[in-house]
C-alpha cells in the first residue's frame, strides 16, 4: 500500500509495540501501515467524524483486519483508557487542538511509552506547551511534501527536557538525513518574514511592537542557521559506528551479554547511535536483542543488518535471511540493510536471486529504512555496480589510513567513485583488523610523540572520520575499555590537522617499508577450510614475527594458536580460502611461508 512522504515519515519514527493508537485516523491509511509492517500487534483507529471512520472501517475490511484493528468514534483521547496503548499517534490537526487533546486527556497521554505527534501550527507554541506539560522531545523529523513542510515529534512522556528560545522557534534534535529538507524550511520561513516585514508600517506603537517581534524571529533564525552549517561539518551526534560482530565472550565461549549492555550504554550515552550486526556472524543478532533492542527506545539508534548471497546458497534462503534477522533482533526494521561483501565472483548472484529487487520491496514495506551494500573489489566493479544499481542508497568500504593507496585494496579510488554517485559511505576496518592499533616501535613513536595521549586506534578512526560524506566509521569494539577509549576522542569530534595529517603520512610509509600479511581477520576464510586450519590466528602470529623478530616469542603464540585446530604445514592447498577472501590474498603461499618461519 503507497503511503503519503508525511505518512511514511509518521511510521518510521513509530517503535514495535502491542498496541498503538491512532487518534484522527482520517480514512485509516496509518493504521492499516502499523499493522501491516508489524509496528503494533493491534491498533485503536479513532475519529470524531463518521465520515473518515467510515471509510477506515471499509480500508480496514477491504485489508483483513478486523481482528486486529478497533475502530472507535470520539474526541482525542476520550476514546482510550490509560494504558490502554503503548503508541499515540496523533497528526494532522493545528497545535492548539492538539494541545486541547492532550490536556484533556493527560491520564492517558502520560501513560503512554511514546507520543508521535505532528502539529500543522502554532509550532513553536506546541514545543513550549510540551516544555511545560513535562513531555521530552526525543528528536523530530521534517518532511517536505507538496511544497509544505510538516515537522513530526517523537516525545516521551515524563521526561521534560529544556529548550532553548531557538529550539523552540525552529526544532530540536533535527536527524542529520534531514538536514537538505530542514535547510530549504529555514530559507522559505526567512524569505516569509522579510517579506512580511517589508510590507508592515513602521509609524505606529502597534506595528513597531510587530517589527520588533519579527526582527527577533529573524534573529533566532539566523542563529539556527549557523548551528545548522556547524552541525554539518561536525556531523550531528558521533560518526562512531558500534560493531557487535566482535562482542567480548565469556571463558565458556558464549557472549558476554553484561558487558555488553555496559558497553552499549557508554555508547549511546556518549552520542552514538549507529549499530552494525550481520547474518553471518554468529551470535551477533540475538545479543543485539539482549543488550539493545530490549533495553532502549527504538528511534533513539540506528541498526545495520545484511543478507549474504553465498552463505544462502539458493534464492529462498537468501530471502528468508532478512525475516530471521528481524526475528533474532526483535528491531521490527532495518535503518540499514546491506547486500553483503559484493564482488566480482558474488556479484551475480545478487542479481540472479533477485535481491535488488527483493530489498526495494521490503523498504517498501516498512522493514528496511535505506539499503546499500558492502564492497571488496575494485574501482573498477564498483563503478559498474553504482551505474547499474543507482538506486543504492549508501555504500561500505574498506577504508583506513594503510590501504589508502593500497593496489589491493585501493581505498582512495573507491571513496571517490561512492562520492562521485553522491553516496554516503559507511567504513569498515578503519584500523585494519587492529593492525593500526599495534605499530611497528617506529610508527607508533612518530604518532606519540605528536600526541601521547592518543591511543593508536585513534589515529585511524579519526583519519577515517575527517573523510567528508562518512555515516559511520564502525569499530568492532569487544571490551569496555574500548569502548570507553573510542569515546574519549570521538564524543567531541576533531577533524586531523595538516600536521597530524604530515605524522600519518610518515606512519603510512613506515609501514610500506615492512612486509605484513594485509588480514583483517573476518574468517570468512575459516569456515570452509577442510582442515580447520585458523587462518587469521596463524597470520597475527606470523606479522607479529615479521614487526619484531622474536622467534622464541612468535613459536610460544604460534603453539597457542593452532592448539585447537590444523598448522599452516596441514594446508591442503585446495584453495577454497582464496575465494571468500575479501582481501583477495594469495593464503596459501603464505600459509607456506608462515609454516617455513614459525615451525622450523
Amino acid at each position: 500500500m503507497a503511503l503519503s512522504r508525511r505518512l511514511e515519515a509518521l511510521l518510521s519514527l513509530v517503535p514495535p509495540c502491542e498496541r498503538a493508537a491512532d487518534i484522527g485516523t482520517d480514512h485509516g491509511l496509518l493504521a492499516v501501515a502499523l499493522q501491516q509492517r508489524g509496528l503494533a500487534r493491534q491498533v485503536i483507529a479513532s475519529d470524531l467524524r463518521p465520515g473518515p471512520l467510515g471509510a477506515a472501517r471499509a480500508l480496514v475490511e477491504k485489508e483483513g483486519l478486523e481482528g486486529s484493528i478497533f475502530l472507535r468514534q470520539g474526541d482525542g483521547l476520550q476514546v482510550l483508557q490509560p494504558g490502554e496503548a503503548e503508541v499515540l499517534v496523533i497528526a494532522g490537526m493545528g497545535g492548539p487542538l492538539m494541545e486541547r487533546i492532550l490536556s484533556e486527556g493527560a491520564s492517558v497521554a502520560r501513560q503512554a511509552r511514546r507520543l508521535i505527534l505532528s502539529p500543522q501550527s502554532d509550532i513553536p507554541h506546541f514545543r513550549s506547551f510540551l516544555e511545560a506539560e513535562g513531555y521530552g522531545i526525543v528528536l523530530e523529523r521534517l518532511v517536505e511534501e507538496e511544497g509544505k513542510f510538516y515537522f513530526i515529534l517523537s516525545v516521551e512522556p515524563g521526561s521534560s527536557r529544556p529548550l532553548t528560545e531557538v529550539q523552540r522557534a525552529f526544532g530540536c534534535h533535527i536527524l542529520e538525513e534531514n538536514f537538505p529538507e530542514y535547510k530549504r524550511y529555514l530559507q522559505k520561513e526567512e524569505v516569509k518574514l522579510r517579506g512580511i516585514l517589508r510590507n508592515i508600517p513602521e509609524n505606529t506603537g502597534e506595528n513597531e511592537s510587530r517589527v520588533q517581534e519579527i526582527r527577533h524571529r529573524l534573529q533566532l533564525l539566523e542563529e539556527r542557521k549557523q548551528a545548522l552549517e556547524e552541525e554539518r561539518r561536525h556531523g550531528m551526534g558521533i560518526k562512531l559506528g558500534f560493531g557487535l560482530m566482535r562482542l567480548p565472550r565469556l571463558p565458556e565461549g558464549a557472549i558476554d551479554i553484561e558487558q555488553g549492555k555496559e558497553m552499549v550504554d557508554r555508547f549511546l550515552q556518549g552520542g552514538g547511535s549507529y549499530f552494525d550486526t550481520a547474518y553471518v556472524y554468529e551470535g551477533s543478532e540475538e545479543a543485539t536483542k539482549k543488550i539493545l533492542v530490549e533495553r532502549h527506545p527504538r528511534e533513539s539508534y540506528t541498526l545495520a543488518s545484511k543478507i549474504n548471497a553465498r552463505a544462502a546458497g539458493s534464492e529462498e534462503a537468501a530471502k528468508k535471511q532478512l525475516a530471521i534477522s528481524l526475528e533474532r533482533t526483535g528491531a521490527g526494521y532495518f535503518d540499514y540493510y546491506l547486500l553483503h561483501a559484493m564482488d566480482r565472483n558474488n556479484r551475480k548472484l545478487y542479481q540472479d536471486y533477485g535481491l535488488w529487487e527483493f530489498v526495494a520491496q521490503k523498504k517498501a514495506e516498512g522493514l528496511i529504512r535505506h539499503f546499500g551494500f558492502s564492497f571488496h573489489d575494485t574501482p573498477e566493479i564498483l563503478e559498474e555496480i553504482l551505474t547499474e544499481h543507482p538506486e543504492a542508497e549508501f555504500v561500505q568500504l574498506q577504508i583506513n589510513y594503510a590501504d589508502w593507496e593500497n593496489p589491493d585494496v585501493q581505498s582512495r579510488a573507491c571513496y571517490e567513485i561512492a562520492r562521485k554517485h553522491g553516496k554516503p559511505v559507511v567504513i569498515m576496518e578503519p584500523v585494519k583488523g587492529g593492525t593500526l592499533a599495534s605499530l611497528p616501535e617506529a610508527g607508533a613513536a612518530v604518532l606519540k610523540e605528536m600526541r601521547p595521549e592518543a591511543s593508536l586506534a585513534s589515529w585511524a578512526i579519526r583519519y577515517a572520520a575527517s573523510l567528508e560524506g562518512v555515516l559511520a566509521v564502525l569499530s568492532g569494539m569487544s571490551t569496555t575499555g574500548q569502548v570507553e577509549d573510542n569515546m574519549s576522542y570521538m564524543e567531541h569530534f576533531e577533524h586531523l590537522s595538516p600536521e597530524e595529517k604530515g605524522a600519518i603520512e610518515q606512519v603510512r610509509d613506515i609501514l610500506k617499508s615492512q612486509r605484513q600479511i594485509p588480514c583483517t581477520a573476518c574468517k570468512y576464510c575459516v569456515e570452509g577450510c577442510p582442515m580447520q586450519i585458523n587462518i587469521p590466528g596463524i597470520f597475527s602470529v606470523h606479522n607479529f614475527y615479521l614487526r619484531f623478530q622474536n622467534l622464541e616469542d612468535a613459536k610460544k603464540r604460534y603453539g597457542w594458536r593452532t592448539k585447537e585446530g590444523g598448522k599452516a604445514s596441514d594446508c591442503i592447498g585446495c584453495g577454497a580460502c582464496e575465494g571468500v577472501c575479501p582481501q583477495h590474498l594469495s593464503i596459501r603461499e603464505l600459509l607456506a611461508q608462515a609454516a617455513e618461519d614459525l615451525e622450523g
